[in-house]
């Protein structure tokens, strides 16, 4: 038994959606739904709540965090969860994204630069027949290792909405794991409201996130070492992330 925790808030017809995807799996898993329409805590602490939830199941070795957007394929667990056993080092597992409309072209196959905004791998879908290893993975479909999350902990409360997922992958590897994306599993995902923009409260919050991210990983040279664009990272450019963000990283 597989869990899956879903950060869900109002979009009906899209959970009902996912909802389906993961009925038809090729092994059984277990839903969690964090209803966000009431109480809205943002897809960090609804992520956190189902991982707490799970965490002591001796039962459970993997936990997946997919947003209510993201339609699996049906044998998509199956083959992230037999990747997994194959490589014991793999703390997270992402699968291929398929654009809504035109599902031979893949929208992310994990992550580029991640600030001052997260950047993709894109391209025709027969470009991705191979599984690699990656910076980071996006946080629309994260297949999780119980022993990693063990290991390092939750993802950072101090994100609400965005740059967790990044973070996460970041702190795996400082820690000795790795992050990959398996080229057998895929998914449609339909482009939700973190890479939209929306109302003022929302962008406020997507940029504290972001600031967050800048004062925690550029303080220092490990995000430099990790990061896809790594030695890029100039004193020019950290002094513009200081003035765009208003931190001091010195």
């Amino acid at each position: 038994m597989i869990p899956v925790i879903i950060p869900y808030y109002q979009q009906v017809a899209q959970l009902q959606q996912c909802l389906h995807s993961l009925r038809i799996q090729t092994v059984p898993v277990e839903i969690f739904v964090r209803d966000n329409s009431q109480d809205n805590v943002y897809f960090t602490a609804a992520v956190n709540e189902g991982l707490r939830r799970y965490l002591e199941n001796i039962l459970v070795k993997y936990l997946i965090i997919l947003n209510q957007d993201m339609y699996l394929f049906p044998e998509a667990v199956e083959v992230l969860c037999q990747f997994m056993e194959q490589h014991p080092r793999c703390g997270i597992a992402v699968p291929l994204q398929l654009h809504h409309q035109y599902p031979d072209y893949v929208i992310c196959a994990g992550g580029l630069q991640a600030v001052p905004v997260g950047q993709h791998i894109q391209g025709p879908l027969s470009e991705f027949g191979e599984d690699r290893e990656l910076v980071w993975g996006n946080g629309a479909c994260m297949l999780l290792r119980k022993k990693m999350v063990q290991d390092i902990g939750l993802l950072d409360g101090n994100f609400k909405f965005i740059g967790s997922d990044s973070d996460y992958c970041f702190t795996a590897r400082s820690r000795g794991w790795q992050v990959w994306c398996v080229a057998k599993a895929k998914g449609i995902h339909e482009v939700g409201q973190s890479a939209q923009r929306s109302d003022e409260g929302l962008e406020q919050v997507k940029w504290q996130d972001m600031r967050y991210f800048v004062k925690k990983w550029l303080s220092g040279r490990l995000y430099q070492q990790l990061a896809f664009e790594g030695e890029a990272w100039s004193a020019e450019k950290v002094a513009e992330m200081e003035r765009l963000f208003q931190v001091d990283l010195s």
